[in-house]
């Protein structure tokens, strides 16, 4: 890989972008079609490209769904989809080491994301969870808002339900995770240190929402309006 450090380019963040950096902190890079760039602040991230932080390193990364990720220190994450179809909008990350945080804002009914790592993969449909991906591939998943369901890659293998409050434990290679229930220590130090984050994912929630509701509203105006200018036409051909 030829190794090229620089700043990336900045664009500006909208739906065709799938994801934007916006927090960092300490030394973050981003690998894309084989060059290692240093990330900035609002740097626009695309399919394929690789996201890592080193020692006392973070970062922060909002999607265009309003989903975000944090990636504490040594961490790394793939995005490996964005992609709107017919069905649905579908979001896929690999999370190959490190500790990722992930908060995921309500879906449409057939949207789909997806975190995969080397041992299990995770669905997602509106929750708050950590992600612990050892040098080995053993995959901790931590569920603190919602539900996730977690399967092994291993064919065959069935999809487990992590409710609240529920980790699990995976190994490369296993079947089945081991499912265990968070303890109060675990929810209080998640809550206490990750706390700026879930707040920002409240507010983004809520920009959501809004965007959503005066959406909707627009859409229902246009119906309006066709709808009286069928009448209208209809009337004129009595």
């Amino acid at each position: 890989m030829t190794i090229i450090l620089s700043v990336l380019t900045l664009a500006l963040f909208n739906a065709e972008i799938p994801a934007k950096i916006t927090y960092l902190v300490g030394t973050v890079t981003i690998q894309r079609e084989e060059k290692l760039y240093s990330a900035v602040l609002d740097a626009s991230l695309y399919v394929d490209d690789i996201i890592s932080t080193s020692d006392e390193s973070e970062c922060e990364i909002q999607f265009a769904n309003y989903s975000l990720i944090l990636l504490s220190q040594n961490s790394s994450i793939k995005i490996e989809r964005k992609e709107d179809t017919e069905k649905g909008i579908f979001h896929r990350i690999f999370a190959s080491i490190g500790e990722i945080v992930t908060k995921v804002t309500k879906m449409n009914k057939n949207d789909e994301y997806e975190v995969r790592t080397d041992a299990a993969q995770a669905f997602i449909r509106g929750t708050t969870f950590k992600t612990n991906i050892e040098e080995d591939g053993t995959s901790s998943f931590s569920v603190f808002e919602g539900s996730v369901s977690v399967k092994s890659l291993i064919e065959g293998a069935k999809e487990i339900l992590l409710d609240k409050n529920f980790k699990s434990k995976i190994k490369k290679g296993e079947l089945e995770p081991l499912v265990d229930k968070l303890s109060e220590l675990e929810i209080t130090a998640f809550a206490t240190k990750f706390k700026d984050f879930i707040d920002r994912g409240r507010v983004l929630d809520e920009l959501r929402d809004k965007i959503e509701e005066e959406k909707k509203k627009k859409e229902e105006e246009i119906k309006k309006k066709i709808d009286e200018g069928k009448k209208k036409l209809k009337g004129l051909f009595k």
